[in-house]
Parts: structure tokens; C-alpha cells; sequence
């Protein structure tokens, strides 16, 4: 039994005549005759009945039509919405997000594809690096926006972005009016930053180290806005990834001036899984867009 098959015994159910069944297929009135004996000789029972020079659909042949018209028009349903799903003009992304590209970057990045592609749909799930890679590499995510983990071999990475760190500061502290800090600065100056395990984390204290300087790490936590929220209520200054987000709470934002000052923002899809022309448009976008950034490195 195939899919071809109960095309053809639906047909006919319908039209209960070989030769206008078979027309509407395009097929021969012997083709169809052997698909639906043989369909009855499978399934042991006969579908339909002659009357006069039509044919009717037998007691099991109206219950097994009831069936396989659901079952076709559940078939044809989900084609559709694959295709749908998979079009450059109407695909859907599934796509895992680090917290500090969701409140600007991404909205950014996609409300400026919609002017191009409108109906592509879009569905955002914030998570942190560890996730959005488990996702992108389970099939979760179609992509995700994360930093790079160098032994996960399955995905490729392509660097979208450009995160600078700054030191935030209430507006009446020492350093609120330089233009710039050096890290040799904060040696002497407890601040909060991102905890250790976060790859943004690691990238902070790596920039310390390389200065050889060794911080005074006072509280940890896992996002801009929490440490925004600390900073703004005098719990101290704090070191963090420059972000729209911080504006809010009208600090002194100073640039740290070092040749590790930032981090980079991957890109990452499956390297071995398919890509839906949606997907692949959206890649090809995004990598355009990086491409002056990303180059002044």
C-alpha cells in the first residue's frame, strides 16, 4: 500500500466512474483498475461494488474512505506548513539568544530582515551560551547567537558582533567624567561583573589577566540589567558589556581601554544538519551585515 494508491481509491470513491477517475489522474483506466485490486488484495476485503456502469464504495470501503480522506488531507496539511515553514518568504526560525542581544541587537537585526522578508517568523528563546549551543546542536534551535565554545566541533560559528566592555558607575563617582579607565585602574577598585562559569565571565577576567592585574571581584551575577539595577542602587561600580540596556538607568558608562575591551557574538548553526532556504536567507543576511564590524578587528 502506498500513498499513490489511496490517492487513486479516494479519487474514485468520489467520482464512483473509472473512466472520469482516471482522467482526473491522468492515468490510464487499466492503471487504475490494478491499483485499486491490488489495494483490495492487501487489505483482503472489496471496496467497491458495481451499479449499472458506476461503482459504489462497499460498507468496509465507506469505512476505510472516512479514513483516508482524514489521513490524506492531514498529509497534505502538513506539506503545506512545511513549506511554508522552509520558504524564504514565509519560513519560521527557531532561535536560542544569549541575554545581552535580546534587548537590542536582535530585535535590531531582525525587524530590519522583516522589511525585506515581512511574513518570516521569528521565535526568540533567551538562554545562556551552554544552552543555545545544547539547542542548536539537539535541533532545538535552528541558530543561535552565543560566544563560541571551541570544543563543540558540530557547529560552525560566524562572528556577527562586537561587545564592548565598559565600567558603569553612578554619575557622582571618581571616575564618571574620564573618558577612558585602564584596567591597571581598577586593580585598587572592588566592582561587580558576570560570574566566573559565564563565557562572557571568563572573557572579562581574561582581560584582567592579561594585564596582570588581579580584580577585586566583590559580587557576580548573570546579566546587565541586575548588575544596571546593583550599580544604580550604590552597591558599587561594576564591569559589563556595553548594551542599550544599561541607559536606563542614567549611568556614567566609561570605555576600558585595552586591546581585549570586548567579546565576540557568534552566529552558530549545525555544520551537518539541513537548512531551510528561511535559515540559509537569514544566515547569508547576518553575515553581510557583520562583515564591516566584524572587520575592523
Amino acid at each position: 500500500m502506498n500513498l499513490r494508491q489511496l490517492t487513486y481509491f479516494k479519487k474514485l470513491a468520489e467520482l464512483q466512474h473509472y473512466t472520469k477517475a482516471s482522467s482526473e489522474l491522468f492515468i490510464s483506466q487499466p492503471s487504475l483498475s490494478y491499483a485499486i485490486s491490488s489495494l483490495e488484495q492487501e487489505l483482503g476485503t472489496p471496496l467497491f461494488q458495481k451499479q449499472g456502469r458506476n461503482v459504489v464504495l462497499t460498507k468496509y470501503g465507506k469505512e476505510f474512505y472516512r479514513h483516508v480522506s482524514k489521513g490524506l488531507t492531514e498529509i497534505e496539511t502538513g506539506v503545506q506548513l512545511l513549506k511554508k515553514h522552509s520558504s524564504v518568504e514565509t519560513g519560521h526560525i527557531d532561535m536560542g539568544v544569549i541575554p545581552t542581544m535580546t534587548g537590542d541587537f536582535m530585535p535590531r537585526m531582525i525587524q530590519e530582515y522583516l522589511t525585506v522578508h515581512p511574513q518570516t517568523d521569528f521565535q526568540i528563546f533567551p538562554n545562556y551560551t551552554k544552552e543555545v549551543i545544547e539547542g542548536v546542536r539537539n535541533g532545538t534551535y535552528d541558530l543561535g547567537i552565543c560566544s563560541m565554545d571551541e570544543n563543540e566541533s558540530s557547529l560552525v560559528y560566524i562572528p556577527v558582533f562586537i561587545q564592548n566592555f565598559v565600567v558603569i558607575a553612578r554619575k557622582d563617582h571618581e571616575f564618571a567624567q574620564k573618558e577612558w579607565v585602564d584596567p591597571e585602574e581598577l586593580e585598587d577598585h572592588p566592582f561587580m561583573t558576570y560570574r566566573p562559569a559565564l563565557p562572557i565571565g571568563k572573557a572579562v577576567r581574561n582581560m584582567f589577566q592579561e594585564h596582570q592585574v588581579v580584580p577585586d571581584i566583590i559580587r557576580t551575577f548573570d546579566d546587565e540589567t541586575t548588575i544596571g539595577g546593583m550599580v544604580h542602587h550604590n552597591f558599587g561600580m561594576a564591569v559589563v558589556a556595553d548594551t542599550p540596556l544599561l541607559r536606563q538607568f542614567d549611568l556614567a558608562v566609561i570605555p576600558i581601554h585595552s586591546p581585549l575591551n570586548h567579546r565576540i557574538i557568534y552566529l552558530a548553526h549545525h555544520k551537518d544538519r539541513f537548512l531551510t532556504d528561511s535559515v540559509s536567507a537569514f544566515i547569508s543576511y547576518m553575515t553581510e551585515k557583520a562583515k564591516a564590524s566584524i572587520s575592523s578587528l
